[in-house]
């Protein structure tokens, strides 16, 4: 609201705020379970595939927080539900209100780095079950879109993002 008093970090009643270690796990787990079965799924293609899956994960990681965990608000604060607030600052300095690039749009253009990490693996499990037609890898996938597809979003719906003060300026949260 243009009217509402900001705190000193920017983010309006947020600068008390601190997500707990619970809601961070709960945010990261499953995402660290996708990768896992991910590169599972691959490395039935090919092992070496495996590891270099999972290398770019992590670097999808690492670009996430340096493209965009800079611009949010939460940045440098315990107020991220991911914990990226905290550990971003560590490799990268904050642009939050550098002029012309906002939350929303800088997320909008960098995401796409973390798309890989779901359709990668999806597109491979399809065209395997497609060759194969085997039950455990039936299940391998299903259970990787479980947590990819449906989890993952509903955590970030029902509980880490839910409370979130800046949910209007992110194109997750804030569809419009």
């Amino acid at each position: 609201m243009a009217n509402e008093k900001h705190d000193a970090c920017g983010v309006p009643h947020q600068c008390q705020r601190e997500i707990p270690t619970w809601l961070v796990l709960l945010d990261n787990v499953p995402t660290l379970i996708l990768f896992g079965l991910g590169a599972v799924l691959v490395g039935r293609l090919w092992w070496p595939l495996a590891a270099l899956f999972l290398v770019y994960c992590g670097a999808a990681i690492l670009l996430f927080w340096g493209r965009i965990c800079p611009y949010c608000p939460h940045f440098g604060t315990r107020a991220c539900p991911c914990g990226y607030g905290v550990l971003a600052p560590r490799f990268f300095r904050s642009r939050v209100g550098t002029e012309g690039k906002d939350f929303r749009t800088v997320f909008r253009r960098n995401i796409g780095i973390m798309f890989p990490c779901w359709l990668v693996p999806l597109g491979i499990g399809l065209m395997l079950l497609w060759r194969e037609r085997s039950l455990e890898l039936m299940v391998l996938l299903g259970v990787f879109c479980l947590v990819g597809f449906v989890a993952i979003p509903l955590i970030s719906l029902l509980v880490g993002c839910r409370a979130c003060e800046i949910k209007d300026q992110c194109p997750w949260m804030g569809r419009r």
